[in-house]
């Protein structure tokens, strides 16, 4: 009877190890899924940055799946393998995104996934996911490489501020020591500064001064006064443009008056270069040209006076030259007296 009772409890204890056993198994089964049921997915990367078979898969941040296989296509490429539960497959749509994530500190890689909207139709099973490139340590720690440089030169340079504050006689001590003076003085109320901190009359002076600007700048925008009425007067502004038209008109009409006398200026001296070589001529062939010399005097009578009027122009005074006057010698005809 009592080997009939040991053998009794020893079966019972195994028999309730078993079904503990069982139980674990099938609770770890369903917490890790052997038992469901999954959709295999696709999606492409150029860098899978350590990601490998077994790695968790997340959608928003929830573990659905797992990675089955990465395997490199013909164009060089890293095509991952996932599946994902059935019964979240619905969440993976068109507009869903795939990238690799950290998990932990250990730098575990996992297979993120993002959830689609509603307006787009879901990915089938063996279908592709959209992948987003993940950023490489590397590449983060390459980009960082400048500004940890600059921090360590921010860092070496108050070391150095710090170190300038510790000698007594140093720069740095010497003009902390000034500002330290020039805020007394101005707590004190000494030099302009300190009276404008300090000094009540002289801060409320200050205030109705302000007072009175912004009173007077108020005035010109509802149009008080002359200057206001000037400022907010449409006919004013109108007769301003106008007249600043009309300026402009008369400036241009002047440059193009002064151009065309500074051109009949320049003509001058080339004139008068000819009649002098004309009267020169004239001289020189004497007697036998009466005629000639009355045209060539009466020439140089108009010349004279379009000089003369040329002359009194304040515009091109200073570029005509003054003309020498010449004596035309005239021999009496042999047998005359």
């Amino acid at each position: 009877m009592i080997a009939r009772k040991y053998e009794t409890i020893v079966g019972l204890f195994v028999v309730a190890s078993l079904a503990a056993l069982l139980a674990m198994v099938v609770i770890v089964a369903q917490q890790e899924g052997l038992f469901q049921e999954y959709n295999t997915y696709r999606t492409i990367f150029k860098n899978v940055s350590g990601l490998k078979s077994g790695s968790e898969v997340h959608l928003a941040g929830v573990t659905v799946g797992n990675v089955l296989t990465t395997a490199i296509n013909p164009e060089g490429n890293i095509v991952v393998t996932f599946q994902v539960l059935k019964k979240h497959s619905e969440r993976i749509r068109e507009d869903s995104r795939s990238t690799i994530g950290f998990m932990g500190l250990l730098g575990d890689k996992s297979l993120d996934l993002t959830s689609g909207s509603l307006k787009k139709a879901p990915i089938p099973p063996d279908g592709l996911v959209t992948s987003v490139e993940p950023l490489d340590i590397t590449q983060l720690l390459a980009r960082a490489a400048p500004s940890l440089e600059d921090l360590q030169k921010v860092i070496t340079n108050l070391v150095s501020l710090t170190d300038d504050l510790a000698e007594p006689g140093s720069d740095t001590r010497k003009i902390l020591s000034e500002v330290r003076d020039i805020a007394s003085k101005i707590n004190a109320g000494k030099g302009t500064m300190g009276k404008l901190v300090n000094d009540p009359a002289l801060y409320k002076d200050t205030a109705d001064t302000m007072a009175q600007v912004r009173q007077f700048v108020g005035e010109l925008e509802k149009g008080k006064g002359l200057i206001g009425t000037l400022l907010n007067d449409p006919a004013f502004k109108d007769q301003a443009v106008k007249t600043m038209a009309e300026l402009q008109a008369t400036f241009a009409n002047l440059n193009k008056t002064t151009a065309d006398l500074k051109e009949a200026a320049a003509r001058l001296p080339d004139m008068a270069k000819k009649l002098e070589s004309f009267i020169a001529n004239l001289d020189r062939a004497g007697k036998g040209l009466p005629g000639l010399v009355t045209q060539g005097e009466t020439a140089m009578g108009e010349f004279d006076t379009t000089n003369k009027a040329i002359q009194r122009n304040w515009l091109l005074r200073r570029n005509v030259p003054q003309l020498q006057e010449h004596t035309i010698r005239m021999d009496a005809e042999p047998g005359k007296d």
